[in-house]
């Protein structure tokens, strides 16, 4: 039987990563203080920021809210999106203001979205990664604004408070000044008890450094997670996978499917190089749950040309996926 032709390794993309807009998501729990944070940005920051909002209901609060701190014609476009959740209905309308914002006469330097205080992030970042956005936006980060005082019951009776802190790159513990040490320590166990990854940040009302904040690259090609081999968490892993041999582009889709993408719940980071057979230089693979990107990326001097992978979940055997991704490789010329 005469296979068809090896589909694509991935969806690649080569964007124009200088000529980007960049975006910060601004994710947290009612009343942890998302738009304290955004105004703060605003407030100390020169650039011409765009920014959209999106509340739960159908009257919008936040965004007067944020209207007040800047005029319009002093470098604030702002947007705000009340017909919906931007993770489920509200998907199409983030897509429009992105669009308008795009095509401005004087655009944006950067793009600042505050979600909803019961928002999932995962389905807008997934639209940030799509294609034909990433074209004209870079995601620079995905922040979680947790209030210190409420965070471990928000935790324990909502499902959503969870979900916003497990893909942060960066957690704000916010209202620090309102509790004392012994409750700091604990909310900042409890935000790694759920995602060991983040940076996270100790502030009071919102204050940040706001040009290390707007400038991470949390999903740029060159950075590659850091994660180390254990992480003090109950059954969170980070395995680490290596291949000598070029990997086929047909048993890496079916393992993609079955060990990434049919175990979102499991399976919270991948950040990595594939090589390919046939394919020139690696491409960089990231995924938060089920949503994933590719960007082909040019071989350095010194690298090794080796696929390398870190996944990063729960209850995952280390033995299982080292076996299961050794199985994608091309078979040598003996074999």
């Amino acid at each position: 039987m005469t296979l068809p032709d090896p589909p694509d390794p991935l969806f690649t993309f080569d964007p124009p990563a200088d000529q980007r807009i960049p975006v910060t998501v601004i994710g947290g729990f009612l009343g942890a203080g998302k738009t304290t944070l955004v105004n703060h940005l605003i407030r100390s920051s020169p650039q011409h920021f765009g920014v959209i909002v999106n509340e739960f209901g159908v009257v919008g609060v936040d965004g007067g809210l944020i209207e007040a701190v800047r005029a319009e014609e002093d470098g604030l476009d702002l947007t705000e999106l009340t017909a919906g959740c931007l993770c489920c209905s509200g998907r199409d309308d983030l897509l429009r203001a992105l669009i308008t914002l795009a095509l401005r006469d004087v655009k944006p330097t950067h793009v600042l979205i505050e979600l909803s205080g019961v928002a999932d992030p995962v389905p807008v970042l997934g639209t940030l990664l799509e294609p034909q956005v990433r074209a004209a936006f870079r995601v620079g980060s995905l922040v979680a604004v947790a209030d210190a005082a409420q965070l471990r019951r928000t935790l324990a009776e909502y499902r959503e408070g969870a979900r916003q802190l497990a893909y942060a790159g960066v957690v704000v513990l916010n209202k620090a000044d309102q509790v004392g040490e012994e409750t700091l320590s604990a909310a900042e166990d409890a935000v790694r008890s759920v995602n060991p990854l983040a940076t996270v940040i100790r502030a009071s009302r919102g204050q940040v450094g706001v040009d290390d904040l707007l400038a991470r690259r949390d999903f740029d090609p060159e950075r590659l997670i850091d994660a180390p081999a254990t992480l003090h968490t109950p059954g969170l892993k980070s395995l680490v996978l290596r291949c000598e041999r070029p990997l086929d582009p047909y048993r890496w889709h079916a393992f993609l499917r079955e060990y990434i993408l049919s175990r979102p719940a499991e399976v919270l980071r991948v950040k990595g190089y594939l090589s390919f057979h046939d394919q020139p230089g690696r491409i960089l693979f990231q995924s938060v749950r089920d949503v994933f990107t590719a960007d082909r990326v040019d071989s350095r001097p010194g690298e090794t040309g080796l696929t390398e992978l870190v996944v990063i979940g729960r209850g995952l055997e280390k033995t299982e996926y080292e076996s299961a991704l050794a199985g994608c490789q091309m078979e040598t010329a003996s074999s």
